[in-house]
């Protein structure tokens, strides 16, 4: 059973925990985050709007009217949502020079069949992608930056955090590899926006995972 952390009759919010793919794969038999609450609410059509990758822990909203899908698919196209991550990163030789910086490129994606499996950073082309970065300490462990991205490219945290000399812990595509950590190391903190049918101004939030919070240690 998900924590749910907003439920209204148009939306929901779960708390994705790491190690869950958003929707199904190619192996059927395999849960994901759909698959588990379209059984925890058997009585409700959920839509999918956006994905968090399998080892991403934290928000994770879904429609469950048709009234709101729609709305909701637009707000997302039109990155009408206000987005923050939390991850802990890798040292690099020299603490951040300055507390806050942004990462403004074009990404696109390499292929293997129809699945993306990495993202790379071009000159011409591609899709804009867009992140705010701050950084907020440092432990034995590593760097605890917050990412607030401003577009939704495949991978683009990932890909901007290791363009910032800190790859994501345990993250071994673009070079986060590490035994000291289960998973990789990025949370998906909170999501900010406009309700798409009452306009109320939600925040949604997720604690923090237990394995960040060993991490300040």
């Amino acid at each position: 059973m998900f924590t749910i952390l907003f439920e209204d009759q148009y939306l929901i919010a779960i708390d994705k925990p790491p190690g869950l793919p958003t929707q199904p794969t190619v192996d059927k038999s395999r849960p994901s985050a759909l698959s588990l609450l379209e059984k925890q609410l058997p009585n409700v059509k959920i839509y999918l709007h956006h994905r968090l990758d399998r080892d991403t822990s934290g928000v994770l909203i879904f429609s469950k009217s048709s009234a709101a899908n729609k709305p909701l698919t637009e707000m997302f196209k039109n990155h009408a949502f206000e987005k923050t991550y939390l991850m802990w990163t890798k040292k690099s030789a020299q603490p951040p020079e300055t507390k806050t910086w942004t990462i403004d490129n074009y990404l696109a994606p390499v292929k293997k069949g129809s699945r993306i499996e990495r993202m790379v950073v071009v000159r011409s082309g591609g899709w804009h992608a867009l992140t705010n970065f701050e950084w907020l300490e440092e432990s034995s462990f590593g760097y605890l930056i917050k990412a607030r991205p401003k577009t939704g490219r495949t991978h683009q945290i990932r890909v901007h955090t290791a363009l910032s000399k800190r790859p994501i812990l345990g993250d071994f595509l673009y070079g986060g590899k590490s035994s000291e950590v289960p998973r990789m190391m990025l949370h998906a903190a909170s999501l900010e926006f406009h309700h798409p049918i009452t306009g109320e101004l939600l925040k949604i939030e997720s604690p923090w995972p237990k394995d960040f919070r060993r991490s300040l240690l």
